[in-house]
């Protein structure tokens, strides 16, 4: 069974993809707060009693006349966290939300990045000769990031690196497919003791 059975297709994207649960979870209680509170404040007038905080007739004034309030400073701060405030629930409706995972075939394998960057380690450290310790992988969303560090004495070719790599990342069949990004540091020399 392969991934273009659409049940299998969304449960690959939902195994990769963050749910937005919690962010709405926190804007829907906080609006019906407010709506609750608004809707208490009208009860109040409507009965004719006092308000908690300000009658509906109050807010919309404080709110005509807060262009012009005083101080200025506490107005425009305010204006920045409200729009700071907007902005994150922007990116975190358009966000793509993606879970640190990648699929692996055709097959509804999902895989960890850091299984793949495991593995990937493994690969070049064995192929190279290198002890595993010399070799660290990090793995994001399109990109494998492999830094080595080779023993003193010992030259290490970044073509070879990146060769062991992509043959190994090929062999995976990851979607989306990632690019490699090679660094090879200097060998640490050690200091003679005294």
């Amino acid at each position: 069974m392969t991934t273009t059975d659409p049940v299998l297709g969304r449960v690959v994207r939902r195994e990769t993809h963050s749910p937005r649960t919690a962010a709405t979870a926190i804007v829907l209680v906080v609006l019906m707060l407010g709506l609750a509170y608004l809707g208490v404040e009208i009860v109040l007038r409507l009965l004719s009693l006092p308000p908690l905080l300000l009658s509906p007739g109050q807010g919309l004034d404080w709110l005509a006349a807060l262009p012009t309030a005083q101080p200025a400073a506490a107005v425009v701060g305010g204006s920045i966290v409200v729009a700071l405030i907007g902005l994150v629930l922007i990116v975190l409706a358009l966000g793509a939300g993606r879970l640190p995972k990648h699929r692996m075939g055709e097959e509804a394998v999902v895989v960890d990045n850091g299984v793949i960057a495991q593995a990937l380690a493994q690969h070049v450290s064995d192929e190279l000769s290198l002890g595993r310790e010399n070799v660290t992988v990090g793995v994001a969303h399109r990109a494998a990031d492999i830094t080595v560090r080779p023993q003193p004495g010992l030259t290490v070719d970044p073509a070879a690196v990146r060769a062991a790599a992509e043959e190994e990342l090929t062999g995976y069949r990851l979607t989306p497919a990632l690019r490699v990004r090679i660094r090879i540091e200097k060998p640490a020399l050690k200091e003679p003791l005294s």
